[in-house]
């Protein structure tokens, strides 16, 4: 039944943050100021250590939209949503490599951002950013189950405005999905299945680059 009910909020998350979008852009006067972004780059990934060797992840391309919306001169709130989609290999203990799955990483964030703003005429703003949130592993491989984690992201950059209410947004961030306890990767004649329990167990860093649009002030 869990599984069933989280498969379909993953199915509404377009519609959900569409309606969080439109909400806040319709009541954008109660706020200092509403800024749209998309952001595209390359994710990297840390390796896992399991009982059969180590299981590492393609790096690749991601990219991701969201919103934020000011509550004071210097902070804001931020809602956003990344994707990814790579594939995971094991590397056994006897150096052998093995292809297990393809996978898609989805994360969906909410939390503070801070401008380090010292005039309104600034034309270069530096930021950092704070989110936490949930994280959903989508594996491609009918016997392994969708997994979600609770996940903290810390990440930094600077916009840069092009016009009064348009700019380019260059960021990069460390990524923690958390678990855990243990974990271990098992294969047989049907194929591979992996579990992973272990506090922090996979990392990842990314680096994008994208436009965002200011509303308001």
């Amino acid at each position: 039944m869990i599984k069933t009910i989280m498969n379909y909020l993953f199915s509404l998350k377009k519609y959900f943050l569409l309606s969080v979008l439109l909400g806040i852009v319709f009541y954008s006067k109660s706020f200092a100021q509403v800024e749209l972004f998309g952001l595209g780059g390359y994710m990297t990934y840390s390796s896992l250590t399991v009982d059969s060797g180590s299981v590492s992840f393609e790096d690749g391309i991601n990219y991701g939209f969201g919103l934020d919306f000011g509550i004071s001169e210097e902070y804001l709130v931020e809602l956003n949503y990344t994707h990814n989609e790579t594939s995971a290999r094991l590397r056994r203990s006897n150096e052998s490599d093995e292809t297990l799955f393809n996978m898609n990483t989805h994360y969906f964030q909410l939390g503070a951002h801070y401008e380090f703003r010292h005039t309104n005429a600034q034309k270069a703003i530096p930021y950092a950013l704070v989110t936490l949130g949930a994280t959903l592993f989508d594996a491609k491989v009918v016997s392994l189950k969708d997994e979600w984690r609770f996940s903290v992201v810390l990440g930094g950059g600077a916009k840069i405005y092009l016009g009064k209410h348009i700019g380019l947004r260059l960021q990069s961030r460390i990524m923690m999905p958390f678990t855990f306890s243990g974990g271990g990767v098992w294969c047989g004649p049907g194929g591979c299945s992996l579990r992973v329990d272990n506090w922090t167990a996979l990392i990842q860093f990314d680096l994008t680059a994208g436009i965002f649009i200011r509303l308001g002030k």
